[in-house]
């Protein structure tokens, strides 16, 4: 403070003496009072920095009131990941040529990228903008499960080096009128809570509106439920639907608790209701297909797969919980072996309309840093699970489990490992097969005699990611 008033001093005294100094001279007129012996070099340096940082200080404040409140608001946020990718699918029986091997195997290179815009429009409402890489499926349509871009083309339609498009990825209204209900509206992130991958593709960005409701008690108790309503399809009628006026959608209730049970111990459950209206009125898009081979995978049920008349309705009733403890092992091991958090969790939904080949479930745990926060941070995550034939729509499913298909099984596991801020390594490893075998299935008005084995296949993922 004594060097600021000296200069501030020592300034007054040069301008009462008559000489002048514009405000870009200030530097000079540091100079002067260091030559004169009024401030030291160190003193000197130090004043520099301070009206540097003032006068920058000031000039935000200047822009900041020249522009609207909601551009002040506003948020980006985006991340970019590069992946190398390996499948291989074993093939029993031979359907041509290149299968003489037994085996379908490609190794693809892979990029994602998107870009998010949040704006707080007022103290109660918000918007979420957002723009990704558009994932193509072999139809050369947008794929809500995929925002991949496979280096030489996703499509038949694309080959080297072709430009890939960018897609609205999310675009929704967030509405806060008290600090325990949320209501949602547009195309939205998943408020849908699962502990892991079971029912969804973490990819998807459901279309429609959804109202949550949350109130802390205490620090054990966290009391929650949502709803949510999506439109599955724009619904044209046919000659074969000419009742069918109402367009396919989506209902789902979920409610549940969340919470500690002790100082380290935390837990959260849930208890949801599935309910599909009008399946029958479209057949959905984006099914998984066999890659290289005719036919579609081991998938829903259908009376009329030309026309999408699905043999089911999907009402599905069932819960997910995760259970888990922070810093478990406490000053047991040493330093560099050190465990922030372990956890189990698991779900289970059953259709309420067919009476077999209708369960879906998985069970996991996992093990290391709920978020990744620079080098040296890792978290590992290992899980197994079934989905029956007719338990849920093949459309929604995680794509890289065996390609998104229904009747199917097996393991997934994932490590992470922090790299540096905002930038991880990630290696996955996907072991899944047919999960009933059925033989010489007509599905999609198709023979899937290369699929009446388990034809288990292995994939695996390294992908570098970094965020922003």
């Amino acid at each position: 403070m004594k060097k600021i008033v000296l200069t501030l001093t020592a300034a007054m005294v040069f301008v009462w003496q008559g000489t002048s100094f514009a405000s870009s001279s200030v530097d000079a007129l540091i100079q002067k009072l260091e030559d004169k012996g009024i401030l030291t070099q160190q003193e000197a340096s130090q004043v520099k920095g301070e009206v540097a940082s003032e006068e920058k200080t000031s000039q935000e404040a200047s822009f900041k009131s020249l522009l609207p409140d909601w551009l002040n608001t506003m948020k980006m946020s985006g991340d970019f990941r590069l992946r190398d990718q390996v499948e291989r699918r074993n093939i029993p029986g031979t359907v041509s040529s290149e299968f003489t091997k037994g085996h379908l195997l490609r190794n693809r290179g892979r990029i994602r990228a998107r870009l998010n815009i949040e704006d707080q429009v007022n103290d109660k409402l918000k918007v979420i903008f957002g723009i990704a890489t558009n994932g193509e499926n072999s139809a050369g349509a947008g794929n809500p499960r995929s925002n991949n871009v496979t280096f030489g083309g996703n499509a038949t339609t694309e080959n080297a080096f072709n430009k890939p498009t960018a897609v609205i990825n999310k675009a929704y209204a967030v509405y806060t009128p008290a600090s325990w209900a949320t209501l949602i509206g547009g195309k939205m992130d998943n408020p849908i809570w699962e502990p892991a991958s079971l029912l969804w593709d973490p990819n998807i960005t459901p279309e429609g509106g959804n109202v949550q409701l949350q109130k802390k008690l205490n620090d054990y108790v966290t009391p929650f439920v949502s709803q949510s309503f999506f439109v599955l399809a724009d619904n044209t009628p046919t000659s074969l639907s000419t009742g069918f006026k109402t367009d396919p959608y989506m209902s789902v209730t979920q409610g549940g608790i969340k919470g500690n049970l002790t100082e380290k111990v935390y837990y959260k459950t849930a208890l949801s209701y599935y309910g599909v209206s009008n399946p029958n009125h479209i057949q959905l898009s984006n099914r998984p297909s066999a890659s290289g081979a005719s036919g579609t995978n081991n998938t829903n049920s259908m009376t009329d797969p030309t026309h999408g008349l699905y043999t089911y309705n999907y009402y599905l009733l069932g819960g997910a919980v995760e259970l888990g403890m922070n810093d478990p092992f406490g000053e047991l091991l040493p330093s560099p072996l050190y465990v922030p958090q372990i956890g189990v969790f698991g779900q289970y939904f059953q259709n309420q309309d067919p009476s077999t080949q209708n369960a879906a479930w998985q069970m996991g745990a996992y093990m290391g840093s709920s978020a990744l926060n620079g080098f040296g941070t890792w978290k590992i995550q290992s899980y197994y699970k079934v989905l029956e034939r007719d338990s849920w729509l093949d459309t929604f499913p995680d794509q890289d489990f065996y390609s998104g298909a229904t009747d199917t099984a097996g393991w997934r596991t994932e490590l992470d490992i922090g790299l540096a801020k905002n930038a991880w390594l990630t290696l996955s490893y996907y072991r899944t097969h047919v999960f009933k075998a059925i033989p010489n299935l007509i599905n999609g008005a198709t023979n899937d005699a290369a699929y009446s084995g388990t034809a288990p296949e292995d994939l695996v993922q390294i992908d570098l990611n970094m965020k922003f």
